[in-house]
């Protein structure tokens, strides 16, 4: 019975990637340029996955800046971004599930708070399910904890 449990998240799980893949698509391309808005991070900077600390939602000061350019491209030019939460394998699945989807919020949360509409984010948690580095050591957990940003135009 606990088999068929494990059996049916796990194929849950890959039925939602592949519906947050398909919807995301449009994230990959980057936004036509316009208008005059100075920016001093690239727009492949500005993308740059966020860490974080072990355990913790909270986003590092030093993340501050440039997500305050982020949020300033997106209110200025009425980019969409999704925020894409992941953890390291340290943990409980669900605790992991639930802590990845804290970290989307909490960096939903920064942007809304420097004027960007809530309307323009998208957040999805996936846990430890697809890192990007090895758990077996420290540097590599520290990438996993993270939240990836993609933006999108929609201007058009």
């Amino acid at each position: 019975m606990k088999m068929g449990k494990i059996y049916t998240l796990a194929v849950l799980l890959l039925l939602c990637n592949t519906v947050v893949n398909a919807a995301e698509l449009n994230f990959n391309s980057p936004p036509k340029k316009s208008g005059k808005l100075k920016i001093s991070y690239s727009y492949n900077e500005l993308q740059k996955n966020v860490l974080y600390d072990f355990s913790s939602a909270k986003v590092r000061k030093s993340y501050y800046e440039r997500l305050d350019q982020l949020a300033n491209l997106i209110a200025e030019k009425k980019y969409a971004i999704a925020l894409r939460g992941y953890a390291d394998s340290i943990g409980t699945y669900k605790s992991n599930w639930v802590l990845s989807q804290k970290r989307a919020d909490a960096a939903k949360a920064y942007l809304i708070s420097k004027g960007v509409s809530a309307s323009l984010i998208v957040c999805t948690a996936f846990g430890s399910t697809q890192p990007v580095a090895s758990n077996k050591t420290a540097a590599g957990r520290q990438e996993n904890r993270r939240v990836e940003i993609k933006i999108k135009d929609i201007n058009d």
